[in-house]
């Protein structure tokens, strides 16, 4: 009797359900907090950045840590193991990372709560009302990463849903509030954005392979990929938990020792000034080569190729092709950090000569976002489509 796998459907479910029960979970404020000093937040890189991963632009709900601790945690332990041999990893099991990873996530989640709840505005600020909201932030932490967690294992996209959801809703909010003409330039731009960003995530280079045997499992595959975006967006999003990190360090050296470079970057070190933004562009952009480089690693693919006997048509085995495929994975990596550190200056730039309104300039790069990840959900929908495909024989 043949049986079907509904994995699509199944897995398309699960994520609904996760972005419903996340919805609902993340418009919970935190107590005592005066939110009116919250309600009208600018639409910067920041804001953006913060409501990709936690729903919010302003720091004053339950899950404003949202997915930014598990997120922090992934890359760190994913660059450790990454920088590792291939034996130490092959060694490693799932189960070990994700100790690792959970253990890293309680630590910064906890730093970044201490850290949210001392800037936030109060009603009345005490220490009581200060550890009441570091258990909420906490406790909000830990829901975000348990749905993002079980959406990895049973839904689609892993945490992708939960950013475009986050996005998605702050987006309409934005637009209803904006006139046409606002929305004339940053549009326009979005729309030139959208498509070179579909075009790199949907595009790979194909470098040709010879195989020395019929019987190799990839042998119907006589190329190596790489993608013309090699990491996707894994930069923006990591880049921006990542530029916590120093802010956290400088405004804990603040508190304690104040100096004329200290409170320097202690006003400027955040993405709603050009010192910061030009900070977390050229980070940026070195971060997507060191990820690029990292994931797609040139010594790890030519060994693969060398032990299995297949090589690169007329590239010599060994060195010579760890030269070759490092060109174009860097090639690449520079490519796509170029066009998103291009989108990033080119709206701080419309926004610092006042040509377009500071709450829709980041609009394109909001766009971008979501193009990337709507490609990656696409992507894997079409995986599982294909799994479900396939008719049982036995």
């Amino acid at each position: 009797m043949k049986e079907k796998t509904h994995l699509v459907r199944n897995r398309c479910l699960f994520s609904i359900v996760v972005i419903l029960v996340y919805f609902l979970c993340h418009r919970i404020p935190l107590n005592g907090i005066d939110m009116s000093e919250y309600n009208n937040a600018g639409l910067d890189l920041g804001a953006i950045l913060t409501m990709a991963v936690s729903g919010a632009g302003q720091k004053c709900y339950v899950m404003s840590l949202g997915i930014s601790p598990y997120i922090t945690a992934s890359l760190l332990i994913s660059i450790l193991f990454a920088m590792r041999s291939k034996e130490a990893r092959a060694r490693t099991s799932p189960k070990a990372m994700n100790y690792w990873i959970t253990g890293v996530c309680f630590v910064v989640a906890l730093a970044q709560s201490i850290f949210y709840a001392l800037s936030l505005k109060y009603v009345e600020k005490d220490l009581m009302s200060i550890l009441v909201v570091i258990f909420e932030l906490m406790a909000g932490a830990n829901i975000a990463q348990y749905l993002l967690i079980n959406n990895k294992k049973y839904g689609v996209g892993g945490f992708a849903p939960i950013i475009i959801v986050n996005m998605t809703e702050s987006l309409i909010a934005i637009l209803m509030k904006s006139s046409v003409d606002s929305l004339m330039i940053p549009l326009l731009i979005s729309i030139v954005m959208v498509i070179i960003m579909i075009f790199m995530e949907l595009h790979e280079k194909k470098i040709p392979l010879q195989r020395v045997s019929v019987h190799n499992v990839h042998a119907k595959k006589n190329y190596l990929a790489i993608k013309y975006n090699p990491v996707g967006f894994m930069a923006l999003m990591f880049g921006s938990a990542i530029f916590m990190i120093p802010q956290l360090i400088v405004a804990l050296i603040h508190h304690y020792h104040k100096s004329e470079i200290v409170n320097f970057l202690y006003k400027n070190l955040n993405m709603s000034t050009v010192f910061g933004m030009r900070v977390y562009i050229v980070m940026l952009f070195v971060f997507t080569v060191l990820l690029s480089l990292l994931f797609v690693n040139p010594k790890d693919l030519s060994e693969d190729l060398l032990q299995s006997g297949d090589s690169i048509v007329n590239v010599p085995a060994g060195k010579a092709t760890r030269r070759y495929i490092r060109k174009w994975v860097l090639f690449f990596s520079c490519l796509s950090g170029l066009i998103m550190c291009g989108c990033l200056s080119l709206c701080m730039y419309l926004q610092y000569k006042g040509i377009v309104d500071a709450s829709v300039s980041m609009l394109p790069t909001t766009f971008m976002m979501l193009s990337g990840l709507l490609c990656s959900v696409y992507l894997e929908i079409r995986a599982y489509r294909d799994f479900d495909s396939y008719k049982p024989f036995i």
